[in-house]
């Protein structure tokens, strides 16, 4: 049977992708959706980003935030419609940038304490996420280490995942071979045993030609290390010049179909945006269509 996407992020703070500006009515409407879409997984991608903020926080002291709480929106929709939700941190979009992991962990692990006092006792929170996606030149392990460690000390129930990307010619002008990368992740994955539960490829960053070598040497080292391995199913197009738009639906269906053997899920950077009839986008109702057509058609 054909793996669909089963999992969206939501982008609650607008950081690379305008707002779509949505209520609690509007939200209401897009859980929904996700049900008949046959998503189970909600991952707040992050609570805070630069100077904003999905909630007034005493940790973030963004001078933007949302009223009412937009995390508090999404665990009552969780909670109606039985959704999972992960919940992201905060990116600063500073100190990690320059290495200054202390910093950047400093105010995060106030965050997981703070996240954990609002939220802990929701029936919807099932999960946390590492926001900051880390490259080669950042040694994400600095950051994902320490707060990992930090919610294991409380929290030994709820998993926690990240979405590292594939290091390839879309991201960095020295991209990463596939062998190479999956060296790095050789690393990683013994650096950070026993506390991150399932890593999400975004699929972006690399050509199209080249992303089924990504995907089988990615595959090859989780197997080894016995750790979950998803699929980040980028919907918006990278390849536009202006970014981003809903993704085109023949590059879609390649990427959901080249993954199949390999992950055992899939989620999307993101539904709501790129996926959704209910989008800003109008593209992305008619992507909808082509995307429900396509899965419905294989059941």
């Amino acid at each position: 049977m054909l793996k669909r996407i089963t999992g969206t992020f939501i982008d609650g703070v607008a950081a690379d992708i305008p707002s779509n500006n949505w209520g609690a009515e509007e939200w209401a409407l897009q859980f929904d959706e996700f049900k008949r879409m046959g998503i189970d997984t909600a991952i707040i991608i992050r609570v805070g980003f630069q100077d904003s903020a999905m909630y007034k926080s005493d940790v973030m002291k963004t001078t933007l935030y949302a009223e009412p709480d937009l995390v508090d929106v999404m665990l009552r929709e969780g909670e109606r419609t039985g959704i999972d939700i992960y919940i992201g941190l905060f990116d600063t979009l500073n100190y990690w940038l320059k290495n200054d992991w202390d910093n950047e962990v400093g105010i995060n692990t106030e965050l997981i304490h703070e996240i954990n006092e609002r939220y802990g006792k929701r029936k919807a929170f099932k999960g946390w996420y590492m926001c900051h996606e880390g490259s080669l030149q950042t040694h994400p392990h600095r950051i994902w280490k320490p707060l990992c460690q930090t919610i294991h000390s409380f929290d030994s129930v709820r998993p926690i995942i990240v979405s590292p990307r594939y290091h390839g010619p879309k991201y960095s002008q020295h991209p990463v071979p596939p062998d190479v990368h999956a060296k790095h992740f050789d690393f990683l994955l013994g650096e950070m045993e026993g506390l991150i539960s399932a890593y999400a490829f975004m699929d972006g960053h690399v050509h199209f030609k080249d992303l089924p070598a990504y995907v089988k040497a990615t595959a090859e080292v989780f197997k080894k290390h016995g750790i979950a391995y998803w699929s980040n199913l980028e919907t918006f197009d990278r390849d536009m010049p202006w970014r981003f738009p809903p993704i085109e639906w023949t590059k879609l269906r390649f990427k959901l179909e080249t993954v199949q053997d390999y992950v055992e899920k899939i989620i999307s950077f993101e539904v709501p945006h790129f996926l959704s009839p209910y989008s800003m986008y109008p593209s992305a109702h008619t992507l909808y269509k082509r995307y429900m057509e396509y899965v419905e058609a294989r059941e």
